[in-house]
């Protein structure tokens, strides 16, 4: 009796493991995920966003902050990161090297079939927009009559302009500024993404090359100029998840659920909130991250 007994213990044992592995209907099971940020607030925080609610859901993630998309991208088609956040804009102009597309749909459509054939999957972008912007000071915008982006171009000799080095050389950036608006700035202040406003604040510039997520732009009481000709914010900047396909296959039904439902959340206003509790208010992005998710019942 004892042996059967003893049987009948290890049979429901091993019917217990065969449960637990098959996750009783998609269960991560403890999956280890690395996720990746390239480096600066808005990114970040969503990157802390995607392992607070995926940890939530039993994964067990690591995240690592790097300093470029093309960094991030070289790394999750290498396998040593299995998750980012991307901007549409950023994947389609830097990482593929096209051109820019105004068509939002079809310019997703262009990059997730590119992906694809890069051993990367894409989920849908979220409904935020982090696009080109140029914001000047309340004193320049009056004393150079500035109003829109070809005014800008008649009075940049005149300005001193601050911007992050790849904004410099991008195709969307500087050189369209250049080549369609005319722009030739007195000169350039170039500073880390996360530095764009210092040369503001501290008087060494007039503008700024901003996000549209930015907020900065209302506690400095800057003026957003006006793209008159609608060519340098034409390109969306929504962000998106792009994942290592190899790891997407494998891992449990719950990774994309969960994304896409923290996706779901990042309106502008949410955004912009976010990025101003990090950026303003000086707090750790995984606590403001814990915070926003526990306030939309996520966790």
């Amino acid at each position: 009796m004892r042996s059967h007994r003893s049987l009948a213990a290890a049979a429901l044992a091993a019917l217990a493991v065969v449960l637990v592995a098959a996750g009783c209907g998609g269960s991560s099971g403890g999956t280890p995920i690395t996720i990746a940020d390239k480096g600066f607030p808005e990114n970040q925080i969503i990157a802390q966003l995607y392992a607070k609610a995926l940890a939530a859901q039993g994964f067990k993630p690591t995240v690592k902050s790097l300093g470029s998309s093309q960094i991030a991208d070289a790394a999750i088609r290498r396998g040593d990161i299995d998750l980012y956040p991307e901007y549409t804009g950023t994947a389609l102009i830097v990482i593929l090297g096209m051109d820019p597309d105004p068509n939002d749909d079809r310019a997703f459509a262009t990059i997730s079939r590119a992906y694809q054939a890069r051993g990367l999957e894409v989920l849908p972008p979220a409904p935020f927009n982090n696009d080109n912007k140029v914001a000047c000071t309340e004193d320049a915008v009056g004393r150079y009559h500035l109003s829109t982006l070809s005014d800008l171009g008649r009075a940049s000799p005149q300005i001193v302009y601050a911007a992050n080095p790849e904004h410099l050389t991008r195709a969307d950036g500087l050189p369209l500024l250049r080549r369609f608006y005319g722009v030739r700035f007195k000169d350039v202040r170039s500073v880390d993404i996360s530095l764009r406003y210092r040369p503001v604040q501290q008087g060494q510039a007039q503008c700024v090359y901003a996000f549209g997520t930015d907020p900065q732009v209302a506690t400095l009481h800057l003026i957003l100029l006006q793209d008159d000709k609608r060519i340098f914010e034409s390109t969306s900047f929504r962000g998106f998840p792009v994942l290592n396909a190899a790891y997407a296959r494998d891992a449990p039904d719950s990774l994309t659920r969960t994304i896409e439902k923290v996706d779901a959340l990042l309106t502008q206003q949410a955004v912009g909130e976010l990025n101003a509790k990090v950026i303003l208010d000086k707090r750790d992005p995984a606590d403001v991250a814990q915070e926003f998710l526990t306030s939309r019942g996520l966790i």
